[in-house]
């Protein structure tokens, strides 16, 4: 019997770079949210192969690919215990555009983890997951601890928020692709948090790194993504992009994650969908609306809405 799992996009409403780490990777700051965009993955037992199969989608078959990656480490996991090897035809229908900063790789890899932990009843919990999934990619423990949620460290350090956020996002991708590593490259040296940073530098980035962390209604009302500085000098035409999404009504316009795709929040759906046709009608083919989940898709983080904080404002008519 085939097992199907549907991941979900993720947006950036908050994201602050913090120094350089001594692995490479960057330390950073982040308030995610999963939204309603998926990629589909269909899990079949296979004999004791692991083969990918893509629909439509040019993504790479091999071990680059996020999904063949977590579940080879998912194998290897298995190995370990008494249990015989076993293997898995996956076939995955991509929704969520690549290389767009809205970790569709990274939540491809988590429903991986998530369908073949289930399907080979390893009987893994979902820290076990999430910690192996670190090693998989930054991005993907969040999608054990989602639908909203506060991600530190170089994203392998998770918070549940337990804030409820609601309303509908347009997602607007019309740049090109983005390289993540090399985003990140060129802001660590923006800010200058290399050895050969000087004294005053090294003493801000300190500064940043033990900052208070922003209440989210702060995020709301004054959304920041320090990587758009790099992505928006490369493609300025997403400024244009931000501008015109708050002209028909949006809130919060900002790049997700490195870019290229844009987002803005509105209140309702219908909004939402005003604002996508006026988006489309200009010329702009990748747009989509999408919710703001409020309870995470089965197997993702956790199994009910989450509840407390400051309530469940909808964004256009309570900021």
């Amino acid at each position: 019997m085939a097992l199907i799992l549907h991941a979900p996009a993720k947006i950036n409403l908050y994201l602050k770079v913090q120094n350089r780490r001594q692995d490479g990777y960057h330390n950073i700051h982040s308030l995610m949210q999963m939204v309603g965009l998926y990629d589909t993955l269909t899990f079949q037992e296979d004999g004791a192969h692991i083969r990918l199969e893509v629909a439509k989608a040019k993504i790479p078959n091999n071990n680059s690919n996020l999904i063949l990656r977590a579940a080879r480490m998912l194998q290897k996991e298995m190995g370990k215990t008494d249990k015989i090897s076993r293997g898995v035809t996956i076939t995955l229908e991509k929704n969520i555009p690549v290389a767009a900063g809205l970790g569709g790789g990274s939540a491809d890899a988590a429903a991986t983890l998530v369908g073949l932990n289930q399907l080979w009843s390893l009987g893994l919990s979902r820290s076990h997951l999430a910690k192996l999934g670190g090693y998989v990619g930054s991005d993907v423990p969040f999608f054990f601890y989602g639908p909203t949620a506060w991600v530190s460290g170089k994203g392998d350090r998770v918070k549940k928020e337990t804030s409820t956020l609601h309303g509908f996002i347009v997602l607007v991708f019309s740049g090109d692709p983005v390289s993540t590593a090399e985003i990140f490259h060129q802001i660590g040296q923006e800010i200058d948090l290399t050895k050969r940073g000087n004294t005053l530098n090294m003493r801000k980035a300190k500064m940043r790194n033990v900052a208070a962390a922003p209440s989210v209604q702060e995020v709301l009302y004054y959304p920041e993504n320090d990587l758009e500085k790099v992505t928006l000098k490369a493609q300025p035409n997403l400024v244009k992009v931000k501008a015109l999404l708050e002209s028909f009504g949006g809130e919060g316009a900002l790049m997700s994650g490195s870019g290229p795709t844009v987002f803005a929040r509105f209140g309702n759906e219908d909004h939402a969908n005003d604002a996508a046709s006026s988006m489309r009608g200009l010329g702009y083919k990748d747009v989509w609306v999408a919710k703001m989940l409020t309870r995470a898709p089965r197997g993702f983080g956790s199994t009910t809405p989450a509840r407390g904080g400051w309530g469940s404002p909808r964004f256009s008519d309570s900021i």
